[in-house]
């Protein structure tokens, strides 16, 4: 038989059983008239402020007050603490009920509202599963993510509520859970819907643009001061072509691309600024490796700077140490000779006889000659410098055989020198010292072979002089500009990619001039950067821009009308979610073109403010939305308590 809620004479709530109301009533008032037990004392009055208070804190606070005024009063009645616990339950739950019948409106306003600010300070707490979906996130698995974590946070906040007002724990978190769970896909629903109808009408293009830029920023996992931040560097850097949607990363750059291959005003402007960028690449990488390596100049010019210079001084240091010398003694670098050229050093050849000089006799009896004719030895020092200048010659375009045997009578000639003239040393070192930086010059250039290994490199280079690593760096760089200069000039070429290799990574840093090697690599880096969102946006298949010219002159997609001809039924449906999703979105012409503006702005002050706004906005929605699914879940606490 059905359940009948009645008031009675005292003003009390009572559960009655009857065929029908009129029966239940009677069977009531025959039992307060046979004087049956009734109510454990007066009903607990309860007024508005109690009602928020306790749905509030899920029912909890009147349990907790019931439990402890009866620990309190149960020693002095002939009561257990659970009698007492029960009846004082009783109280408050009659109470409730009293003020619910004379007061609907109030309690449904204090249960509510209490339910839902409870709701939302255990969410602002962190005590939500709603914290573990990750910021900025999109898709169908987020989508998911967040109806699962409203879900249970719904049935979290349902089944303590139940608890705390006596009802059914199972049925409460079952209330609470789908709830929660059509929370989120109902808030979307309606925004979604709101966006199309803005979007058809023209109307909200401007928050919409905002709320996507939001989105992408998010995404990053940049703030909006930090894309300011990487705008300004790249100015500094000579790279003011860096936009707003490179320092995103793929989030700008792929939200970039879509608006490219869509229909739009944008589009023209979006491929001529792109391809324009990428053209000037060579040339700014060029620019960044000569102010990286301090390679203002070619190698050429370099070394015939530094040979002139090396004349100069030579000629002044020289002429200084020709000035004070004396007598020059050249007989040690004759007697090697002599130990050569006689037949018991020789042990082949002899002077006595007619065999011809190898090459090696060959010279040496010809640097003897710069000496000696055998009855005469030159003494003068102009004359004996100009024969060390003449063996130094040989020397140098001799085969390895040869210089072995010719520098050892060279170097005793040189001390010959300089005993005769004090200042010869001086000269002779500086000249030394400058021929080793222009030889520093060759060294540089061999190790930027893609065939010398970077650690043999860099270990040669670290034991230079601070003038020869100077020259090394020249030498280095100019092969590598000149590859940069000679790349393909196609508007497309990546030109930065030739120089992120393995061996570039370890002997960039390691030859850059002082305080450059992180400036050169974000230069790269920068260029590298650019090229990618310029090749995302224009690369690949031209079916996507083909589509897009299509759209703007028909109102259906031609590309789902292709995927159903072909059989390709998977990419028929994924082509209309797409584009549902872009009219759920209300993303019109005229909002991606806001969209694109706001992505190829280069300019750090204006980034900032644009994306300052529009991540504003985003958490204004953000924070209403999360308001909305609040007191969705929070509503349902209430029920569960009513």
């Amino acid at each position: 038989m059905p359940t009948f809620e009645i008031t009675g004479p005292d003003g009390n709530r009572y559960r009655v059983t009857g065929e029908n109301a009129e029966g239940a009533l009677s069977a009531l008032q025959q039992s307060l008239g046979a004087d049956a037990p009734g109510p454990d004392g007066p009903a607990y009055p309860v007024g508005f402020s109690d009602v928020w208070t306790d749905d509030m804190l899920f029912g909890l606070p009147s349990k907790a007050s019931a439990g402890l005024n009866a620990l309190i009063r149960a020693p002095f009645t002939d009561k257990t603490i659970g009698e007492e616990y029960s009846a004082l339950r009783d109280q408050w739950t009659r109470g409730r009920e009293q003020y619910a019948t004379e007061h609907p409106a109030r309690n449904a306003a204090a249960s509510i509202g209490g339910s839902v600010m409870g709701v939302g300070k255990l969410m602002n707490l962190g005590a939500t599963t709603t914290r573990l979906v990750p910021a900025g996130a999109t898709g169908l698995k987020t989508i998911g993510a967040n109806v699962a974590a409203n879900a249970a946070d719904g049935a979290a906040y349902g089944a303590l509520s139940a608890l705390g007002h006596d009802e059914d724990v199972a049925q409460g978190a079952g209330m609470g859970a789908v709830l929660g769970g059509a929370a989120y896909p109902a808030i979307q629903a309606v925004r979604g819907a709101g966006n199309a109808i803005g979007g058809v009408l023209g109307i909200g293009n401007n928050s919409r643009a905002q709320t996507a830029l939001a989105e992408a920023v998010s995404r990053s996992g940049l703030d909006e001061q930090q894309i300011a931040a990487a705008l300004d560097d790249a100015t500094r850097a000579g790279q003011s072509e860096f936009t707003v949607a490179d320092a995103m990363g793929n989030a700008g750059q792929r939200m970039l691309s879509g608006v490219a291959r869509s229909p739009g005003d944008m589009r023209q402007t979006i491929a001529e600024t792109l391809l324009q960028r990428q053209m000037g690449q060579g040339e700014r990488l060029s620019s960044a490796l000569a102010e990286g390596f301090g390679a203002r100049q070619t190698a050429q010019r370099t070394a015939d700077r530094l040979t002139a210079a090396r004349a100069s001084d030579a000629a002044r240091n020289y002429g200084a140490a020709r000035a004070g010398a004396g007598t020059v003694d050249p007989t040690d670098a004759i007697r090697l000779a002599d130990d050569f050229l006689s037949p018991g050093a020789s042990r082949v050849f002899s002077n006595a006889n007619n065999i011809a000089d190898d090459s090696v006799e060959g010279a040496v009896r010809r640097a003897r000659q710069y000496l000696t004719d055998g009855n005469s030895t030159i003494r003068d020092f102009g004359v004996a410098h100009r024969a060390k200048m003449e063996i130094d010659a040989m020397i140098e375009r001799a085969q390895p055989s040869v210089q072995r045997v010719l520098i050892p009578i060279r170097n005793a000639l040189d001390e010959s020198l300089a005993t005769a003239s004090p200042d010869y040393a001086a000269a002779r070192d500086a000249y030394r010292s400058q021929s080793r930086v222009i030889d520093a010059i060759d060294k540089g250039k061999q190790a930027s072979s893609p065939r010398t290994r970077a650690s043999d490199n860099t270990r040669e280079f670290n034991m230079l002089s601070t003038d020869e690593q100077k020259a090394f760096r020249v030498g280095y760089a100019d092969p590598i500009i000149a590859r940069v200069e000679s790349a393909s000039s196609a508007p497309m070429t990546n030109k930065a990619r030739m120089l992120q290799t393995g061996k570039s990574s370890q002997e960039f840093p390691a030859f850059a001039a002082p305080g450059q090697g992180e400036r050169l690599s974000d230069r790269i880096s920068r260029e590298q950067r650019m090229f990618e969102t310029a090749n995302l946006a224009l690369g690949g298949s031209r079916t996507a821009d083909n589509i897009a010219d299509i759209g703007e002159m028909a109102s259906f997609d031609p590309s789902m009308i292709g995927s159903l001809a072909t059989g390709n039924i998977r990419g028929a449906i994924v082509q209309a979610l797409t584009r549902s999703a872009q009219h759920m979105q209300g993303r019109n012409s005229q909002t991606r073109d806001m969209i694109a503006r706001a992505l190829l702005e280069t300019a750090p002050t204006r980034a900032a403010a644009e994306l300052s706004a529009a991540v504003k906005r985003g958490d204004r929605l953000t924070e209403m939305q999360q308001h909305i699914i609040r007191a969705i879940i929070g509503g349902g606490v209430s029920m569960t308590a009513n």
